[in-house]
């Protein structure tokens, strides 16, 4: 029931019991109040979530890193397996389950990687550098082969 002179309220969020909206910048910004990462659930509200969010998004970066190395290694192992054919093309040589199975491997590493590009996208630094150090730390660690960079940091 409204109140004369009460008007609309709107906008505030957590006057009613409700958790205020998510912060969404579009700029880079250093924000340690109300940021959300991923879901709604996950939440930066002070400086101590600050610090355990950072710390799961640098283990994602460098978790990401540990995931392509071993896709790639079992792709190798999958070609080297099929060395005895002779067949120009590389998809040509995999069986059927194994192509089934690179091409799931594949998908798994797109969501994955879009998944820490939306991370990146909050525009919040702490997180950015979270994702660029837990990548920085994975590449050093597994990145063992002879095309290092080269293999790419796209998004997918």
């Amino acid at each position: 029931m409204d109140m004369p002179g009460h008007g609309d309220h709107g906008g505030h969020g957590g006057h009613d019991g409700t958790r205020p909206m998510c912060a969404m910048n579009m700029a880079l910004n250093w924000s340690t109040e109300n940021v959300c990462v991923l879901f709604d659930f996950w939440r930066i509200t002070s400086g101590m979530s600050l610090v355990f969010s950072c710390a799961a998004v640098f283990a994602l970066g460098y978790l990401y890193e540990l995931s392509r190395t071993r896709v790639r290694s079992w792709e190798l192992a999958q070609l080297a397996g099929r060395a005895r054919l002779e067949t120009p093309l590389v998809a040509d040589s995999l069986g059927r389950s194994a192509r089934w199975m690179r091409a799931v491997l594949y998908g798994l590493l797109v969501a994955y990687s879009y998944s820490l590009m939306l991370i990146f996208m909050t525009y919040n630094g702490f997180l950015i550098l979270a994702v660029i150090g837990g990548a920085i730390a994975g590449h050093y660690a597994y990145a063992t082969d002879a095309l290092g960079a080269v293999r790419g940091a796209n998004c997918h």
